[in-house]
C-alpha cells in the first residue's frame, strides 16, 4: 500500500499555529496509514436504524473523543434570526423528532425558517437514549465541547461568521472546509488553521495554483472518487498540499486509502490504534484455492468496539466485514503488499472473511478493540 504523508503532514508550512491540528494528527494515527476523521461527529445507530448518538450533537464529539478520531466534521447552519447552529440537512426532520412527545416529524421544518428559540423548545434531537434527546446544538456549544475534549473540529460551512466564532474559541485549533472558494479565503484571512477546499473538477496544477492563492497550510478535498485517483494524489502531495477524500462509499474508500490520501472523512473508517492494546488479535498464513473462503474466529465484545485487518498478498481476494450487513472490498494487487482497513463497530460482534478469487497466500495481521 502507498504510504501516507503522515510524515509529510509534519514538514508542510511549517507555521506554530497549526502544529497541534498536526501533532494531533500523527499521535493518533500509525505511520503509513490515512487519519480518520468523523463524519457529522461519532454517530451511532441502533441494530433498528434508530440513533443511539445523534449527528452533529455533543454526544458525538464526546464518543469521537473515546473512539480516538482527531478530528470530527459538523454543519453550520442560519436560523431565521441569525443564530448559528449545528446541522446538516436544510430540515430538521431526519435526525430531530417532536420534543413533546418523541413522535415523528410529519411536515418539513426548514432551520433557516425557524427562530432559534422555537427550535429548541420544540424539537429534540433523535436517540434511543431519552437523556440524549436533547435541542439542536448551537455552534458555540459544539466549539466548546470541542475545546473540552481536545477534538479538532471541521467546519463544513460557508458561514464567514462561524470562522470568527472558532478562531475565538480555539485559535488555530480548527480546519475550513467547503467548497466555495471566496469563503476559504476568508477563513484564511481569519486563521492560520487548515484550509480544506473543494475545487470540483479541476487538474491537480489548477488545485494546486488556487490553493496556493489562499496560502498558508491548504489542502482539497472531494466527493469524486472517480477524480481523486493515485496520480491525483500524488501530484498533490508532490505540490506541498493535504488530499482529504469525503465519504466515499466501500469500496471507494479502500482505494483512496490504498492510494495514500492523507485523510479520510468517514461515517465508518477508523485506526486509531496507537496507545491501544487489542483484546484479541488473528495472525495467520492462509494458502487458499480459488473459490475458498476463512472465516474469523468469533469474539466477545461489549457495545462499542472497532477492527483493524492488515492483509499482505499478491492477486486478487475479496474481504468481507461484518457491520451488521457485510462490507465488501474487492481487493487487488499485482506485487506482494499491505491492504490496511479499519472500521468502528457498535452492537456488532467483529468478524470477517476472505475469498480467493484466484489460487492466493494471505497472510493476515487483525486487531480487535474494545472502547
Amino acid at each position: 500500500m502507498k504510504k501516507m504523508m503522515i510524515a509529510g503532514l509534519i514538514l508542510l508550512q511549517a507555521c506554530s499555529s497549526s502544529n497541534y491540528v498536526k501533532e494531533r494528527f500523527a499521535e493518533t494515527t500509525p505511520e503509513g496509514v490515512s487519519t480518520a476523521v468523523a463524519h457529522r461527529g461519532c454517530w451511532l445507530r441502533e441494530p433498528d436504524g434508530e440513533y443511539f448518538i445523534p449527528e452533529n450533537s455533543t454526544y458525538g464529539i464526546e464518543m469521537a473523543a473515546s473512539y480516538g478520531y482527531p478530528a470530527i466534521e459538523l454543519d453550520v447552519k442560519y436560523t431565521l434570526d441569525n443564530v448559528m447552529v449545528v446541522m446538516h440537512d436544510g430540515t430538521i426532520n431526519r435526525t430531530m423528532r417532536n420534543a413533546s412527545d418523541y413522535s415523528k416529524i410529519e411536515k418539513p421544518v426548514r432551520v433557516s425558517d425557524m427562530l432559534f428559540e422555537d427550535l429548541r423548545r420544540d424539537y429534540v434531537l433523535e436517540s434511543s437514549d431519552p437523556a440524549k434527546r436533547t435541542p439542536i446544538p448551537t455552534l458555540k456549544d459544539m466549539l466548546l465541547a470541542c475545546k473540552k475534549t481536545g477534538i479538532i473540529p471541521m467546519l463544513h460551512s460557508k458561514v464567514l461568521e462561524s470562522y470568527e466564532l472558532a478562531h475565538k474559541i480555539l485559535g488555530d485549533r480548527w480546519i475550513a472546509f467547503d467548497g466555495n472558494y471566496p469563503s476559504m479565503k476568508y477563513a484564511r484571512s481569519v486563521s492560520d488553521c487548515l484550509v480544506l477546499w473543494d475545487p470540483d473538477r479541476l487538474t491537480a496544477e489548477e488545485t494546486i495554483a488556487k490553493l496556493q492563492e489562499i496560502g498558508g497550510w491548504c489542502g482539497m478535498s472531494t466527493m469524486k472518487y472517480d477524480m481523486q485517483d493515485a496520480a491525483y494524489i500524488s501530484a498533490m502531495q508532490a505540490g506541498g498540499c493535504v488530499t482529504q477524500s469525503s465519504i466515499f462509499p466501500t469500496p471507494h474508500e479502500q482505494k483512496a486509502l490504498h492510494d495514500g490520501t492523507d485523510i479520510e472523512l468517514s461515517d465508518f473508517y477508523w485506526f486509531q490504534t496507537n496507545g491501544r492494546e487489542p483484546i484479541a488479535t488473528v495472525c495467520k498464513t492462509l494458502e487458499l484455492k480459488a473459490g475458498e473462503t476463512w472465516q474469523s474466529p468469533a469474539v466477545e465484545v461489549g457495545d462499542f468496539a472497532a477492527m483493524t485487518v492488515d492483509l499482505e498478498f499478491c492477486g486478487s481476494l475479496e474481504l468481507q466485514i461484518d457491520d451488521r450487513r457485510p462490507r465488501v472490498y474487492p481487493l487487488y494487487r499485482d506485487t506482494a503488499g499491505d491492504e490496511v482497513v479499519g472500521l468502528r463497530l457498535f452492537k456488532t460482534a467483529p468478524s470477517f472473511r476472505i475469498i480467493a478469487c484466484e489460487d492466493i497466500s494471505v497472510k493476515i495481521k487483525a486487531g480487535i478493540y474494545e472502547l
